[in-house]
C-alpha cells in the first residue's frame, strides 16, 4: 500500500510539473506591462514628429497574450520569432511587417532595433530603427 501511495504522490507531481505555465520570461515581460516610448530613432535621429517616419509609433504600446496588439496609433499582431530574439509587427497600416531585434527585454524595459526600405527611396540604403520603451 506504501508504494502504491508512494506512486500516487510521484505521478501527481510530475502531472502538475509538465502541466505548469510554458509561457517564457520573455513572453510575460513583453505582455505583462503596458510600454511607454522613451525614445523613437531613425538614422539616429528622432523620427517622431509630425511626418516623421515612426510618428504612427509614438504612443503606448501593448503586447496582448493572444498575439495581437496596439503599437502607438497603429493596431495588429505580433509574435516572437529565432528563438524569441526577434519580434515582428504585422498590421494592415504598414505595407510590410516589421521585424526588430530584441536588444534589452525587462520588466522594466524594451530595447528594439532593426530597418526597413526608405519608402521615399526605395532602392537606397534601408532606415535603422531604434526603439526605447520604459513599463507603464
Amino acid at each position: 500500500m506504501k508504494k502504491v501511495a508512494s506512486f500516487l504522490i510521484i505521478a501527481t507531481l510530475v502531472i502538475a510539473y509538465s502541466c505548469k505555465d510554458d509561457e517564457s520570461e520573455r513572453f510575460k515581460f513583453l505582455t505583462e506591462a503596458t510600454w511607454t516610448p522613451v525614445s523613437l530613432k531613425a538614422n539616429g535621429v528622432d523620427a517622431t514628429g509630425p511626418g516623421g517616419i515612426l510618428e504612427g509609433f509614438s504612443g503606448e504600446m501593448r503586447f496582448n497574450v493572444d498575439g495581437s496588439g496596439t503599437f502607438g496609433t497603429y493596431s495588429g499582431e505580433w509574435t516572437f520569432a529565432a528563438s524569441e530574439e526577434k519580434l515582428v509587427i504585422t498590421t494592415t497600416a504598414l505595407p510590410i511587417s516589421i521585424t526588430l531585434t530584441i536588444v534589452e527585454l525587462t520588466s522594466t524595459s524594451l530595447s528594439l532595433q532593426g530597418s526597413f526600405p526608405d519608402p521615399n527611396n526605395l532602392t537606397g540604403p534601408p532606415i535603422t530603427i531604434e526603439m526605447t520603451f520604459s513599463a507603464k
